[in-house]
């Protein structure tokens, strides 16, 4: 790891994280979009895992205040996370994905909020697809049988408003324009108090990216509770949503990573047969979609451009509700 190049801000108001591997066609836009969430006194600090696209360079020619970590290798998203947790110095922290768009004033709702609110731990938006349909990442924790009735999967595809996958997702559930308690939420935007880590534990380094969001809630409910905040949103062009061309390699680590949080959470141990079960029951599953995954075409990526033009739209999107649709649960678990 080299020396963190860029500006520290002794007191922001708010610390925001982000982990980097070649993100370079994202990035930018999501960096563009942070003026408009509603707070400006920010630390962003950006740990890049050694990459190639010219990322750290594009970020330094047009934000030369973001704070560069930039590791020799590519040391895993959970790593660069914690290695960013660790430099963060606002009492509160918000975690971006690359592929996020801020709608107008929606990182001073989710500051807010969990600033007034004494018993929250972890605090969320409202994910939209880039159509701003809903992305229903704000769940109860799965269960067994969300292996067939996932967010994704093809029964939700095809029975949406199964009871499983309604349990699973909230659907339906009262008040959706309040706030709202779940069991978890996308690592994809969240924000937490500094000191949460400090409380319950960092990031699970074993996990390699998926499931880790569900795994750290768990584990933050020691803390405090988790929010969804629904007049916040925040548009995830999500590379993991239904109907996208995967690869071998992001199959591999969402199944290893739901093999992970299945066995640390409800099972004894290596020696209980429940995780022999979830092996072969995840094993299958993850076949079955390497082989629909073959006979998918590659897209093109699904990037938002934030200009004078575009602000209008966002801030259309920022405030409607989200609309659901048979695509809503697209991507993810």
């Amino acid at each position: 790891m080299r020396e963190p190049s860029g500006s520290i801000r002794s007191k922001p108001e708010l610390s925001v994280l982000f982990a980097s591997y070649n993100s370079g066609r994202y990035i930018e836009q999501c960096l563009s979009s942070l003026s408009l969430g509603g707070v400006t006194e920010l630390q962003i600090i950006v740990v890049d895992n050694a990459s190639s696209d010219g990322t750290v360079d594009a970020i330094r020619k047009r934000w030369p205040e973001v704070v560069i970590v930039i590791n020799d290798r590519n040391e895993g998203h959970c790593r660069a996370i914690n290695q960013a947790i660790r430099l963060a110095t606002a009492e509160h922290v918000l975690v971006l994905d690359a592929d996020t768009v801020i709608t107008p004033g929606s990182i001073r709702i989710l500051l807010e909020f969990i600033q007034s609110t004494p018993d929250a731990a972890i605090v969320a938006p409202r994910m939209l697809n880039g159509d701003g349909t809903l992305q229903e990442t704000a769940r109860r924790f799965p269960t067994v049988l969300n292996g067939l009735f996932g967010r994704q999967s093809i029964l939700t595809k095809w029975f949406p408003n199964n009871r499983f996958t309604r349990a699973y997702l909230r659907r339906g559930s009262p008040d959706t324009d309040s706030p709202f308690e779940v069991d978890w939420v996308s690592a994809a935007a969240m924000v937490f108090h500094r000191s949460v880590p400090e409380r319950v534990g960092y990031w699970d380094e074993d996990f390699k990216g998926y499931w880790v969001d569900a795994d750290w809630c768990k584990t933050a409910h020691a803390a405090g509770k988790v929010y969804c905040v629904p007049e916040a949103r925040v548009i995830h062009y999500e590379q993991n949503r239904w109907g996208k061309k995967k690869g071998l390699r992001r199959i591999v680590l969402f199944h290893t990573g739901a093999f992970r949080f299945y066995t640390k959470h409800f099972t004894a141990g290596w020696l209980d047969p429940r995780c022999a079960f979830a092996a072969a029951a995840l094993f299958a599953r993850g076949l079955m979609m390497i082989a629909v995954d073959v006979c998918r075409r590659e897209e093109r990526p699904e990037v938002a451009s934030i200009t004078a033009s575009t602000d209008g739209e966002l801030a259309r999107l920022g405030s409607q509700p989200a609309r659901a649709s048979a695509r809503s649960a697209g991507g993810g678990k």
